[in-house]
């Protein structure tokens, strides 16, 4: 009668309470039950196995068992799943967990990991088994079916881990549901849970250390209590130890690593008013660790312990990344994996080894210059073969890489831009690839280079003029040039004014960038006020916007 009569009391005040996570005296060997970022830690596939036994002598006293599996599937992310049974008299819940963890190194040894956990349970009552009985009779006041009830909850973790010491803290219940079988919805909600551990490693010798270890819990409305630890490990094979928990239980702990096998025992000494008939709790925890150092998910023959691309197959010499074109540089870092080539052209082929990658050589079969997209320039003399007239005998760009050009001074107009050639003020169009005229026949020289509409950005043709004219300046040393820039009549006088004096200015850049001393060059602008076609046409306001240059002296 007392100890039926001691269970119901424990009944009554189990059925006040929130629902709580079960305590396991032996977390340290599994940490990820109550704080997910825990997986972080973990250097190999685990399967842990958790049962605890408490109160022994009460009949229907909370007796818990577990099992959890965690996978480490990346460097970075690591994930876990577990299912654990706690049962209390005719009270029980079947909760299953899935975890996940993603770690970043903070200093060579230092990691910070945070962690999350989704969890789904059944809560149950067999009212069977709630019996009251007074003189051997039988009170059918409780009796009846099972009563069950779902929920989920939420847990989120933090952990800083470094070799010789670590801290973490876990929010288990942070969201969660209420566990409710009558419409009173706060009769059996889950209690939010804080958790904060941490621990010290103390190395004595190689194989032997003192781990000192805490716990602070905080459950609801109940007070903070701690788990105080100290373990000692001997050769990496034996440990034991001590742990306090302030208002409960003196703790004796016992364990054997051998191998990938982990064995770990615990007694808990009742401190409180029930330590003479609750006989203690016992605790039991097997952990097996699956030989991940030997594993090769991609049969490349290089375990994923030493694998950079543990999922692709690869080579040994790149650490089991692959090289499909087989140059010596990873798919990953080649521009071109498909096409074999040279570290220094990022693996791309380079088939003249000019060092201009064929993807940007205009000439891949035939050894060039990068400032020529890979095409060469045989004597050297600044222009390109194709473009080189005497490609294997240097001569200035005038005389179209010539040594010797007319007998006469000339200046050559290619047909790249339409070009006005004022002769004895006689104005001619030409269209001639070549137009070779005296110079001291000339007043006008070139009469304009030609802008779009609204830019005052020298186009590549008329820079093809402007070298002519910057080599035929260097040449004749003595000649001076005029700049006149004129615009179109498509905006205002005021923005045409500006626009006519950017595009001289832009005229005399270029000029002086290839020699010619500014010296020598006067510049002035128009705007639209001087237009020598139609502003009403397409083409007569192309012909408008223009530069002119002007020969101002000759010898």
């Amino acid at each position: 009668m007392k100890r039926l009569f001691s269970i119901l009391l424990f009944l009554s005040f189990f059925f006040s309470q929130g629902q709580q996570l079960p305590h396991y005296s032996l977390y340290m060997l599994n940490e990820v039950i109550v704080n997910p970022a825990a997986l972080s830690l973990e250097k190999e596939n685990k399967i842990t196995f958790m049962l605890r036994d408490q109160w022994n002598s009460f009949e229907g006293a909370p007796a818990t068992q577990s099992i959890s599996y965690n996978h480490l599937n990346h460097r970075k992310y690591k994930r876990g799943i577990s299912v654990m049974n706690d049962v209390t008299g005719p009270i029980s819940i079947i909760n299953a967990t899935l975890s996940a963890s993603y770690s970043l190194k903070i200093q060579e040894k230092d990691k910070l990991a945070i962690g999350a956990s989704g969890s789904l349970m059944q809560y149950k009552i067999d009212n069977s088994q709630i019996t009251l009985e007074n003189d051997g009779i039988f009170d059918p006041a409780l009796y009846g079916g099972v009563d069950k009830a779902t929920g989920s909850s939420l847990a989120l973790g933090a952990y800083y881990y470094h070799p010789k010491y670590y801290i973490g803290l876990s929010l288990p219940n942070i969201l969660g549901s209420s566990l409710n079988i009558s419409d009173d919805k706060d009769n059996n909600k889950l209690e939010n849970h804080y958790y904060v551990n941490g621990g010290v490693n103390i190395n004595i010798s190689d194989n032997n250390k003192i781990i000192p270890s805490f716990m602070l819990k905080k459950i609801g409305a109940l007070p903070v209590q701690f788990d105080l630890n100290l373990r000692g490990v001997y050769n990496d094979l034996l440990w034991g130890g001590l742990s306090y928990r302030t208002g409960d239980a003196v703790v004796a702990l016992f364990g054997v690593d051998y191998g990938q096998s982990s064995f770990g025992y615990s007694y808990d000494i009742t401190t409180s008013t029930m330590r003479i008939p609750s006989a203690g709790t016992h605790s039991l925890v097997f952990s097996y660790r699956f030989n991940t150092k030997d594993r090769d998910r991609d049969n490349d023959g290089v375990l994923d312990e030493f694998d950079k691309c543990p999922k692709i197959p690869g080579v040994l010499s790149l650490e089991g990344c692959p090289d499909r074109d087989k140059d010596g540089i990873r798919d990953s870092e080649d521009k071109c994996p498909d096409d074999y080539g040279l570290k220094i052209n990022d693996g791309c082929p380079d088939k003249d080894s000019d060092g201009v990658i064929d993807l940007k050589d205009k000439c891949p079969e035939t050894p060039g210059l990068a400032k020529f997209e890979g095409c060469p320039d045989t004597d050297g003399d600044g222009l390109q073969d194709k473009y080189d007239d005497c490609p294997e005998e240097p001569g200035p760009i005038i005389n179209k890489g010539c040594p010797k050009g007319p007998s006469v001074d000339t200046i050559y107009i290619t047909r790249v831009d339409t070009v006005f050639v004022t002769v004895n003020k006689e104005v001619i169009k030409t269209d001639t690839v070549i137009l070779s005229i005296p110079v001291s026949d000339l007043k006008q020289v070139f009469k304009y280079v030609k802008f779009a509409s609204d830019k005052y950005i020298l186009t590549n043709k008329s820079k093809l003029i402007l070298d002519k004219v910057a080599n035929y300046m260097l040449e004749k040393t003595y000649l001076n040039i005029k700049l006149t820039g004129h615009t179109d009549s498509q905006n205002t006088e005021e923005y045409n004014m500006k626009l006519s004096e950017n595009r001289v200015k832009a005229v005399r850049a270029y000029l002086v960038s290839k020699q010619v001393n500014i010296s020598r060059i006067l510049i002035d602008w128009k705007g639209e006020s001087i237009p020598i076609a139609d502003n009403n046409t397409s083409a007569g306001r192309e012909e408008n916007r223009r530069v002119e240059i002007n020969i101002l002296n000759e010898k």
